[in-house]
C-alpha cells in the first residue's frame, strides 16, 4: 500500500501516478509490466517512486485497491437493507452493476483480464485472495439472511453453498476474461443465468 508520502502529495501528482500504472497495467501483466515505463509516464524521478510504494507489487496491489472502491460506488446504498431482497436478486442485481462497471472502465477489465491469467501464481493470490475471502463473508451474511426468512433450506451448508458460489463465479469470470478477446455482456448475463436458475433450482428433473 502506499507510503505516506504518496498520500501527502498533491491530487494532481497522486492521478498521474495512479493514471500511469493503469496504462502500464492494462497493456503488459504483472510479469512483463516495468517500473522504469511507469516513472516515465508519471514524470517522476526514480528514487521518489520508492519513497511512495516499497515496489512493483506494492503499487499493484494499490491499484486494485482503487479499483475496488470506484467498483463498489456502482452498489449504491439501496443495497443496505438486506431483510427485504432475495440472496439470488441481489446477486443478480450485484451482477449487472459489475458488468455495468466493466463496459464504463475497460482499462480496469483489461487489468483484471491480466490478472485472472496468472490464476495460482503469487500475485494473484497476493492481490485476490482477501478480495475471495471478503466475497465469502458477505455471501454468508445473505446466505443466512435468507435462511432466517426461509427463502434458503435450513440443510443447507452455509459454508459449502459460499464456497461453491465464491469458486463457480471466480471461474465463470476467467473463463470470460481469458478465453473472450472482448467483452460479451450478453454472454457473460446469459452464463451468470444459467448460474443462478442451476443455483436455485438445482438439476433434478421434476416429475
Amino acid at each position: 500500500m502506499p507510503k505516506d508520502t504518496f498520500l501527502n502529495l498533491d491530487t494532481e501528482k497522486q492521478q498521474r501516478v495512479f493514471d500511469a500504472a493503469i496504462d502500464e497495467f492494462a497493456e503488459h501483466s504483472f510479469n512483463e509490466a516495468k517500473l522504469s515505463r511507469i516513472i516515465k509516464t508519471a514524470k517522476i524521478p526514480r528514487g521518489s517512486f520508492y519513497q511512495y510504494f516499497e515496489d512493483k507489487t506494492d503499487l499493484y496491489k494499490y491499484v486494485f485497491q482503487e479499483i475496488t472502491k470506484h467498483k463498489l460506488s456502482y452498489f449504491g446504498d439501496d443495497l443496505q437493507n438486506p431483510e427485504e431482497i432475495s440472496f439470488i436478486d441481489l446477486f443478480r442485481i450485484l451482477y449487472q452493476r459489475g458488468l455495468q462497471f466493466a463496459l464504463d472502465n475497460p482499462k480496469y477489465i483489461q487489468i483484471t483480464r491480466k490478472l485472472m491469467s496468472d490464476r495460482g501464481r503469487d500475485i494473484f493470490n497476493e492481490v485476490m485472495g482477501r478480495g475471495l475471502e471478503l466475497a465469502k463473508e458477505y455471501y454468508l451474511r445473505y446466505i443466512e439472511i435468507d435462511k432466517k426468512h426461509g427463502r434458503i433450506r435450513n440443510e443447507i451448508d452455509s459454508d459449502i453453498l459460499a464456497d461453491f458460489i465464491v469458486e463457480t463465479t471466480t471461474t465463470l469470470s476467467l473463463t470470460e476474461f481469458t478465453h473472450q478477446k472482448e467483452l460479451n455482456v450478453e454472454h457473460m448475463f446469459h452464463r451468470i443465468e444459467q448460474f443462478l436458475l442451476i443455483l436455485q433450482k438445482g438439476i433434478e428433473k421434476v416429475h
